[in-house]
């Protein structure tokens, strides 16, 4: 075999063999899992935060998110919720949504924290789930409360807190 054919081949094998394997897929792209709002035709792509390790960082040092991106932070029940942008380095909209993914509340524009102490953000009602995505998406989009999710496929099961 010649050494062209060998270079095309491994080329190939390189470009294949990371998407048969969906978790080396996403670490390569975190942002994986297709979600839909319901009545609307513009999907966001998120990355999935289900275990204690991944909900504590998030987004934090992140310094760009894209237009249709954002984080799902799955819980294993549903309950109030807070959270707070310390060393998330740019602006999000984040919305609190019921364990039958409904949207609950929406807290928009929430500015980075420079410095302690970082303000903390509650849903005020309970959730499971929670998603940040760039701020200004909420409105752009006509997202609202008590509009529904249609949630990624993959694993949108928690961790116990």
């Amino acid at each position: 075999m010649n050494n062209r054919l060998r270079g095309a081949i491994a080329a190939l094998i390189l470009t294949v063999v990371p998407t048969a394997n969906p978790a080396l897929a996403e670490e390569q792209n975190p942002f994986a899992h297709k979600l839909v709002f319901e009545n609307q035709q513009h999907p966001v792509y998120v990355a999935i935060a289900n275990t204690a390790e991944q909900r504590e960082l998030g987004l934090m040092f992140r310094r760009e998110l894209g237009p249709d991106q954002g984080m799902l932070f799955v819980y294993a029940d549903q309950r109030p919720r807070s959270m707070w942008m310390k060393n998330t380095l740019i602006a999000l909209d984040v919305l609190f949504v019921t364990a039958d993914a409904r949207i609950a509340a929406v807290l928009k524009n929430l500015p980075p924290c420079r410095k302690d102490p970082c303000r903390i953000y509650d849903s005020q009602i309970p959730a499971q789930y929670m998603l940040e995505l760039p701020a200004g998406f909420s409105d752009r989009h006509g997202i609202g409360v008590g509009q529904k999710l249609g949630l990624p496929a993959g694993p949108t099961t928690a961790d116990a807190d």
